[in-house]
């Protein structure tokens, strides 16, 4: 399994990736759009065993244990036979949501417990998109450790990733934030005309 930090940096990179704006004004085409990043992020062999990443994957009860539809998970099929049990071949579940509230964040969050809980994912992944609040202080402690959040918007042409985790230290929650500013071609080829 890839390291989580190297996942991290992988998805960092495919979120500064989006910068077309249209892609940031519903969660439906900012998905679309992630998973296309994506891909060509993860198409290195990055992963064993070849998983796939697969959108709004309907999680059934009888099969699963779990009726819920994650955003995007990244997982080798249960079909393919490579795998005793459906909780095995599992990498990453993540939940999107766009301009989140608290109530939704939360939500998002107790789904991504249930993925760990019922289906093992080691990495779970909060996004919330055209938002700069990341939720990271609202993160259950049961998934704390695994879980990354994200904010990504668009501010003058750039767009701007904001991770953040939530620690335990000294027995006092912490969130942690990173955050990084990528202009997107089309603004770098403006500033590089407008200097000429």
């Amino acid at each position: 399994m890839i390291g989580k930090e190297r996942f991290v940096t992988l998805l960092r990179q495919a979120l500064e990736n989006i910068y077309e704006e249209q892609f940031f004004g519903d969660e439906r085409g900012f998905r679309g759009a992630l998973l296309q990043e994506l891909s060509k992020e993860l198409a290195n062999g990055v992963l064993p065993t070849d998983p796939i990443i697969q959108q709004r994957y309907q999680k059934r009860l009888p099969s699963h244990g779990i009726r819920i539809r994650p955003d995007i998970i990244i997982h080798v099929p249960f079909e393919r036979g490579l795998t005793k049990k459906r909780d095995e071949g599992n990498f990453v579940a993540m939940e999107l949501k766009r301009r989140a509230t608290g109530k939704r964040a939360k939500q998002a969050f107790a789904n991504l417990s249930q993925l760990k809980k019922v289906l093992k994912y080691p990495v779970t992944i909060f996004i919330n998109v055209d938002s700069e609040e990341t939720h990271a202080a609202l993160c259950p402690m049961n998934i704390a450790n695994q879980t990354v959040c994200f904010a990504v918007h668009r501010e003058n042409g750039t767009t701007i990733v904001r991770t953040a985790r939530k620690r335990r230290k000294n027995k006092k929650v912490r969130t942690h934030n990173v955050v990084s500013r990528v202009p997107s071609a089309r603004t770098a080829e403006k500033k590089k005309a407008q200097s000429k």
